[in-house]
C-alpha cells in the first residue's frame, strides 16, 4: 500500500475507494472523514507540513481532498500514525482525543456551537502547548455544505466540505500529541538530503519574496493583468489595489513571519492595525 499510494492525499484516495461504498449519502454513517499525514511529515524535510483531509464531499456528491498546513500533520507522526479514519455518527458532540497510545472519545457538549478559535484556545490552556487541535465551528456543526476544518489560529482545510462531515459525525475536534520517533532507513543520506534541500529553498530568489510578502506577491500582477477578483469577480482590478499589494501590507501593517512545520519559506504573516490597535493573523 505505502509503495503504491505514498502517504497523503494517496492514502485518502485509497481508503475513500476501498472503504466507503458506491452511493453512500455523504452526510450518512458511511461515509468516512480520512486524515492522513504524508511520507516525510514530521522530518525536517521542506513542504512536508500539509495534512490532508479526505471524504465524499456533501458540496458535491464526488470525491474531495483539502490540504492544510500548520504543525498537524508532524504530531500524527509522533503519536505513531499514518492516517486517521472516522466512520459513523456519534450520537452526541464529542472529541477525538490522542496521546500516543491513548486514544479516547471525550464529551464536547460544553464546546459545541462555539467558534474555531475559541475551541482551539481552550484546548491549548487545557491540555498544553504540545498539543495540536483539528476543529470545527458552528457552519460544520450545522451543516453548511463547504465548511472548513481550522488548525493553528489561521489554517484550514477548506475545500469541498470536509468540516460538515466531521460536523455532520458530531466530531467537534481531534486533539493529538506524541512523543515517539520517526524511524529513518538512512539517516545521514536523509540528513544531506534535507540539508541540500533548505539550502536549495534558502538560496531561491523566488521564494525570498514569498518569504517576505507572502502569497499577497502576486496581487499586484492579478491587478495588473486584470485577475483581481473585484466585486465578486464583475471587474478583474481595483481601483484600491495597490493597498492591498503585498509590498503595502509589509510597510505598514505586517510585523512578523509564520511558518508551517520544517517550512524554510514562512509565508503566514501577523499584523496590526495601528488606528485600531488590533492584531490578527495575514495577510498570508
Amino acid at each position: 500500500m505505502v509503495r503504491d499510494f505514498i502517504g497523503g492525499r494517496g492514502f485518502g484516495a485509497y481508503f475513500l475507494f476501498k472503504e466507503v461504498p458506491k452511493g453512500a449519502d455523504p452526510l450518512g454513517p458511511a461515509n468516512k472523514l480520512i486524515i492522513s499525514s504524508g511520507p516525510f511529515s514530521g522530518l525536517m524535510i521542506p513542504g512536508a507540513g500539509k495534512c490532508d483531509f479526505t471524504t465524499k464531499s456533501p458540496l458535491t456528491g464526488g470525491y474531495a481532498s483539502a490540504s492544510m498546513g500548520g504543525h498537524f500533520t508532524a504530531e500524527i507522526k509522533y503519536a505513531g500514525l499514518d492516517s486517521i479514519l472516522l466512520e459513523g455518527i456519534s450520537p452526541k458532540p464529542v472529541y477525538l482525543f490522542i496521546d500516543n497510545d491513548r486514544v479516547e472519545l471525550r464529551d464536547a457538549a460544553g464546546l459545541w456551537g462555539k467558534g474555531t478559535i475559541a475551541v482551539e484556545k481552550h484546548f491549548k490552556e487545557k491540555l498544553g502547548e504540545e498539543f495540536q487541535a483539528a476543529v470545527i465551528g458552528p457552519g460544520g456543526e450545522n451543516g453548511v455544505s463547504y465548511a472548513c476544518i481550522n488548525h493553528d489560529f489561521g489554517r484550514q482545510a477548506g475545500r469541498g466540505g470536509v468540516g460538515t462531515v466531521m460536523g455532520v459525525k458530531k466530531v467537534k475536534a481531534i486533539v493529538i500529541h506524541g512523543t515517539k520517533s520517526i524511524p529513518v532507513a538512512d539517516v545521514e543520506a536523509y540528513r544531506k538530503a534535507g540539508m541540500a534541500l533548505y539550502k536549495a529553498c534558502k538560496d531561491a530568489e523566488g521564494l525570498k519574496d514569498w518569504t517576505r510578502y507572502g502569497t499577497t506577491i502576486v496581487t499586484s500582477w492579478c491587478d495588473e493583468v486584470g485577475a483581481l477578483p473585484t466585486r465578486n469577480f464583475s471587474a478583474g482590478s481595483f481601483e484600491g489595489g495597490k493597498g492591498i499589494y503585498g509590498q503595502t501590507m509589509r510597510e505598514k501593517i505586517v510585523i512578523t513571519d509564520k511558518g508551517c512545520f520544517g517550512c524554510p519559506s514562512p509565508c503566514g504573516k501577523y499584523s496590526r492595525s495601528k488606528k485600531y490597535n488590533i492584531h490578527v493573523e495575514g495577510p498570508e
